[in-house]
């Protein structure tokens, strides 16, 4: 890959969330490692690395039908069980959408206390594209028990988004799309808009283009916050439409950082239908 730089070089603060396609071949074998293909079932049903196992859901929130708030504890131990986890298990994800699903995985997998799991850098595309082993046979996955311990730290619901609205050492991230933010898109929701005095960077700021996307560095990510006044001292609240972007966002400024930052895990899908919440167009 043209211009590839390892993660090591990047100057992330927790480069050990990341490995390398060399290194999941070198350990595809270790029977304590459990690899996760976060995407559709269509996609893994395609082609995905030999024994991957691969999520019913990939939002990890309450049902397919209810996609408002993660799982609760005895939920997500189940889908996390049925993925062949458990509390001493080495987690590596991957994707195919420049690590959205990936890093949403990882922020769940911490809200839930499990901090072994890391991305496969440059996802499914770059194991591609070096001709690694792939195939199309189902995982066998043996189920496993994993239990959970919350931590809210890295957790923000509405009650809090309210109570840090007027705040001036927070700022609130909206990493939506245009559409989204100007109200044009309502994404099935009843109101279009943002939350009153938030900022806007969308997402797919802090990750490269072309056909093998990978997060940016420290550096060019700090400078896209800096330009918009988001600074380290500040505590950052980031939102889209379901959490899951944002919690991309929220890896990006972790690994950039940034070490005051939540994510608001029900983001414009709850707060649009809650019309006793505020709202600028």
């Amino acid at each position: 890959m043209k211009n590839y730089k390892h993660p090591n070089d990047r100057g992330y603060t927790n480069p050990e969330l990341f490995v390398t396609t060399d290194w999941l071949e070198d350990n595809l074998n270790n029977p304590n490692l459990q690899v996760v293909d976060v995407d559709s079932i269509e996609e893994y049903n395609i082609g995905h690395i030999p024994g991957s196992s691969n999520p019913i859901d990939n939002f990890y929130k309450t049902s397919v039908k209810d996609r408002t708030h993660i799982q609760n504890p005895k939920k997500f131990s189940n889908t996390i069980s049925e993925l062949g986890i458990d509390n001493s298990s080495e987690v590596v994800c991957y994707d195919r959408s420049a690590g959205l699903y990936s890093f949403r995985l990882i922020w769940a997998l911490y809200y839930h206390g499990h901090k072994n799991v890391k991305i496969l850098d440059g996802g499914y595309p770059k194991w591609l594209y070096e001709n690694r082993e792939i195939t199309k046979n189902k995982s066998i996955i043996q189920k496993k028990t994993f239990i959970t311990k919350i931590d809210q730290n890295i957790f923000a619901d509405k009650n809090f988004i309210l109570e840090n609205l007027d705040d001036s050492t927070t700022i609130i991230l909206d990493v939506r799309s245009d559409d989204e933010r100007n109200g044009i898109n309502l994404r099935g929701g009843s109101r279009g808009g943002r939350i009153p005095g938030s900022i806007h960077i969308e997402w797919k700021n802090f990750h490269t283009e072309g056909s093998i996307p990978i997060l940016k560095t420290a550096e060019k990510i700090r400078e896209i916050l800096y330009k918009n006044n988001i600074t380290p001292e500040k505590n950052i609240i980031t939102y889209c439409q379901g959490g899951i972007r944002a919690a991309h966002a929220f890896w990006a400024l972790r690994l950039s950082g940034f070490n005051n930052i939540r994510n608001y895990d029900g983001s414009w899908r709850e707060w649009a239908e809650d019309f006793s919440c505020p709202i600028e167009k």
